[in-house]
């Protein structure tokens, strides 16, 4: 028998299903040995078909689902066989357990998606986007992960390999026939670099888009005392996340809490009101609150509706008016005292707090955002590296020798086939892989 692995591949626990997932030559006589169905048998079944039977495992039996894809139809291009079981611990542990016994061998994180990868079933690129696409926390890291994983990336990537080629191909016709690099020779040369740089700029996209996707937003409530920055914090996430009294000063810390708006991360961090004459810890807790306005992408500076405007509000806005902000007016269904604001909202009732979210999003840029389709520090730096050297050609056209020019492109396309896996080193298609998790 052929080295089979085995894994759970569902989250460990109780669930609605459990699945058990083996892959290699020989699976189906290991799969053969735990599940029984009368007149079936692994070999010759019709495979992409779920077969009900039973598996049994030492003491334990469960009425489950059997399937397999057959190679080189399948997720790795080796035989694959899952059983589809009762979710719970104690019966997918106990297969795992008798497929070991009867002699597959325990998965390595990642090793079903890297078989995949070894057997020319997906890129490297792709392979990364399957990992991306398991640990996002958010839709836009999704997205991004999916362009990989949907051959997206690898389109691009191609294309911007097939251009460099061409532009490679005529600079070393020059060094053979240098007289063939004339005039009506460059200028192909410098609009076929000058795509590959459009190319490259639109897969590494900008900073803040990236930041956007991978970091989120850092989003700070500030306001005076008892403005309701709790409540609102609270309004925001949909939970009870903030302590709530009466009593003025409640908050004495950076109170934090992850939320999605329109897709995108935010940091929310409710903070110490803020107050003349302040002591001991709340005083503390307001030094904190300050620096947080230092640090945070957009501060929501709350308004108390009920209470009239003060010069203590007004300096306070005076501190954070130069950060990108929102003057928001809570108690909108008990204003006493109208200002200037950019939105009023009820914490208490949930009046306008979607527009309040909507608003967030636009003053982010969230709504704006694209995203771009390389957020691995691993692609996204071979990307900045072949940029790099495209940029060096263009820039040494006109004075640089053929063999010279050469190298520049040649690097470039080196560079990006490691991206997708053609030209990637043993450490580092191990390395990414490691991040998987067993049973992927």
């Amino acid at each position: 028998m052929s080295d089979v692995i085995v894994a759970i591949s569902t989250a460990r626990g109780e669930g609605a299903v459990g699945i058990v997932r083996l892959s290699g030559s020989g699976a189906d006589k290991v799969a053969s040995q735990l599940f029984y169905r009368k007149n079936f048998d692994f070999s010759t079944a019709e495979a992409n078909k779920l077969y009900l039977g039973t598996v049994t495992a030492g003491r334990i039996s469960d009425k489950a689902l059997a399937v397999i894809f057959k190679a080189p139809k399948s997720y790795t291009g080796e035989d694959v066989i899952e059983f589809h079981l009762h979710g719970g611990r104690v019966i997918t542990e106990a297969v795992l357990e008798a497929a070991v016994n009867l002699g597959a061998r325990p998965a390595e994180p990642g090793e079903f998606t890297k078989r995949a990868y070894l057997n020319g079933k997906i890129s490297l690129s792709a392979a990364e986007g399957v990992e991306a696409i398991i640990s996002a926390d958010s839709a836009a890291e999704a997205v991004a992960a999916y362009r990989a994983l949907g051959g997206e990336l690898d389109r691009t990537i191609k294309r911007a390999e097939e251009l460099l080629i061409s532009a490679a191909a005529m600079t070393d016709v020059a060094l053979d026939y240098p007289e063939e690099m004339v005039d009506d020779t460059k200028p192909q040369v410098r609009e076929t670099l000058i795509q590959v740089k459009g190319i490259l700029k639109s897969l590494i996209g900008t900073e803040r888009d990236r930041k956007l996707v991978t970091d989120g937003i850092s989003v700070v409530l500030a306001g005076l005392v008892n403005a309701g920055k709790s409540s609102l914090m609270n309004a925001l996430c949909g939970a009870e996340r903030a302590i709530v009294t009466e009593y003025a000063g409640t908050t004495r810390d950076v109170l934090k809490e992850r939320l999605e708006i329109n897709g995108i991360k935010v940091t929310l961090s409710d903070t110490a009101g803020i107050r003349e004459g302040a002591e001991g810890a709340e005083k503390i807790g307001i030094e904190r609150a300050e620096n947080a306005y230092k640090g945070a992408d957009l501060v929501l500076f709350v308004m108390d509706g009920a209470e009239p405007e003060s010069a203590e509000e007004r300096e306070l806005y005076r501190k954070i008016s130069s950060k990108p902000n929102i003057r928001v007016m809570n108690k909108c269904d008990a204003t006493a005292y109208p200002r200037q604001a950019d939105v009023e909202v009820s914490a208490l009732t949930g009046e306008n707090m979607r527009k309040l979210s909507q608003m967030i999003a636009e003053k982010a840029g969230i709504e704006n955002a694209k995203t771009p389709p390389l957020i691995r520090e691993r692609g996204l730096h071979a990307a900045k590296t072949a940029l790099k050297a495209v940029e060096e050609a263009v820039a040494a056209l006109d004075k640089a020798t053929p063999d010279c020019l050469a190298v520049d492109i040649k690097e470039a396309l080196a560079t990006l086939c490691s991206i997708t896996g053609e030209d990637a080193s043993e450490s580092v298609v191990t390395e990414i892989f490691s991040r998987f998790c067993v049973g992927k």
